[in-house]
């Protein structure tokens, strides 16, 4: 078994953006939904969306309008990586292969992390640090598997 806390499937609770004025905004909108994966041989992935995303009128993606492309893509989030995490500093770093937004790949994003519970918190600045420059974003995650939930489907 290992001792890596980070290693299993996650669920998005919550996705804000902290802001200088003092303002929070739900990036992904109240009910934002999103997996976040860690194995233990240092791989993860991550998957966000806007709850409630509008489908295209084509069933072909080639054939969206820019509207259509827009919103979709103003609509989500992923990325996959390799990581590794710095308990000292709470640091974990992904490194970024690729993903949705093209200008992260080949990039470290480094997050600050705290657990609390079956709860993940990741941060783009220091936890409980206020926004001076820069918006910051927070991301609540609760693990699955805990507390009779499963990532799992049971096909019978």
């Amino acid at each position: 078994m290992s001792d890596n806390p980070f290693v299993g499937m996650w669920k998005l609770v919550a996705c804000d953006a902290y802001r200088r004025n003092g303002s929070i905004l739900p990036i992904y909108g109240k009910n934002p939904v999103g997996r976040l994966f860690y194995d233990v041989d240092g791989n993860m992935s991550v998957h966000i969306m806007k709850a409630g995303r509008p489908k295209f009128k084509s069933d072909n993606k080639f054939r969206a309008t820019l509207q259509e492309m827009r919103a979709a893509y103003e609509g989500y989030e992923a990325y996959f990586s390799t990581y590794e995490f710095n308990k000292e500093k709470g640091i974990i770093t992904h490194h970024l292969i690729g993903g949705l937004f093209p200008n992260w790949t080949d990039s470290d994003q480094i997050r600050y992390y705290r657990f609390d519970g079956i709860k993940l918190i990741l941060s783009t600045e220091p936890l409980d640090s206020k926004p001076i420059d820069n918006t910051i974003v927070k991301l609540v995650w609760e693990k699955l598997g805990c507390n009779n939930q499963s990532s799992l489907v049971q096909i019978p």
